[in-house]
């Protein structure tokens, strides 16, 4: 779909006909955007950009979380564990744009520790165009200048998402697209059971017995990886100053939980690409200076469970590339 948008991201072509939830899937333009202008708009180019731009992004991740790793007096390479973040698998499995949100989160948690202000203002801007959920970066930022009295500051940083609010209202203008095909309802008008709901509630799947097994069990774990990750939120918002970082985790928290549809947790190359930048937070909130043993092995888990089901997921290709590479 995003790959469709990159090839008209202005619809003028009319492929928003082909794209199933146009609104929504224009929104993050970023990715799509990207590929377009890489591709100086020649459309024998965008696929070759689009899948240039989902890896660039990737390798910003792994520098950006170096940098974060070198300030944090850890060795450098650690930038290599980016490309175990959920979105970051993902992106590269199925070039979804969610790899850049984890990127730009990485990016955010570094520049907030280093106080650069022009830079996370531009990282903020991005987010915001990669996805609608990088907002609640926006609001974390916000938030904690409300907590520090600094309300001038809190408004710099409404403006970043501006550029986005720009887009959102130049797509509403557009007739095409006013007819948007209805997306499906994660929430609901009163409670639902939601991720916990899921968890007493596992998909089934048309698999041998011992497969099936095996798939739900995985399933189980990444769900218990988020409720970790909704935990050590909690406990970071508890123990933590209230600075842009925890509280970014805890709004992201907050929307987990108001994700009462039960249907809305049936695939972890779903949900857990949205809430990657959950685990990107409170994974390096955990892992800073002077933390313990316990509390950075209570902030990596969540991704640990997570990468569980994706990695069954990813196994068969895996296997298929490394029996390629052996020329069998």
């Amino acid at each position: 779909m995003y790959r469709e948008v990159a090839h008209d991201p202005l619809m003028s072509r009319g492929f928003q006909a082909y794209v199933d939830a146009p609104k929504l899937r224009y929104r993050r333009i970023l990715v799509p955007g990207l590929a377009f202008v890489f591709a100086g708009g020649q459309q024998v180019w965008i696929d070759e950009c689009y899948i240039a731009v989902t890896g660039i992004f990737v390798l910003l991740g792994v520098y950006w979380l170096s940098r974060w790793a070198v300030l944090n007096e850890l060795h450098a390479a650690w930038g290599l564990a980016f490309l175990l973040v959920p979105a970051t698998l993902i992106s590269m499995d199925r070039m979804t744009v969610d790899g850049s949100l984890a990127a730009l989160t990485v990016a955010f948690v570094y520049f907030v520790k280093t106080r650069s202000t022009p830079k996370l203002y531009a990282v903020l801007v991005l987010a915001c165009l990669a996805r609608e959920t990088g907002g609640l970066l926006v609001a974390g930022c916000c938030l904690s200048e409300f907590v520090l009295r600094r309300f001038s500051r809190a408004v710099l940083w409404i403006t970043a998402c501006v550029p986005a609010l720009a887009w959102y209202w130049l797509l509403n203008a557009q007739a095409q697209v006013s007819a948007d095909r209805a997306t499906p309802r994660w929430f609901l008008q009163k409670f639902g059971p939601g991720l916990i709901g899921r968890l007493f509630d596992l998909p089934r799947y048309p698999l041998s017995h011992t497969l099936e097994t095996i798939a739900r069990s995985a399933d189980a774990i990444a769900l218990i990886g988020i409720l970790c990750a909704l935990i050590v939120t909690v406990v970071l918002l508890i123990t933590r100053p209230l600075g842009p970082v925890p509280i970014a985790a805890g709004l992201f928290a907050v929307l987990a939980m108001a994700l009462t549809s039960i249907r809305y947790w049936e695939t972890c190359y779903s949900y857990s690409r949205v809430f990657s930048p959950l685990l990107v937070l409170t994974a390096l909130e955990a892992v800073a200076p002077k933390r313990s043993f316990h509390a950075c092995l209570w902030g990596l888990l969540p991704t640990a469970f997570v990468d569980t089901r994706i990695g069954l997921q990813l196994g068969p290709q895996v296997i298929g590339v490394v029996r390629g590479l052996l020329g069998h």
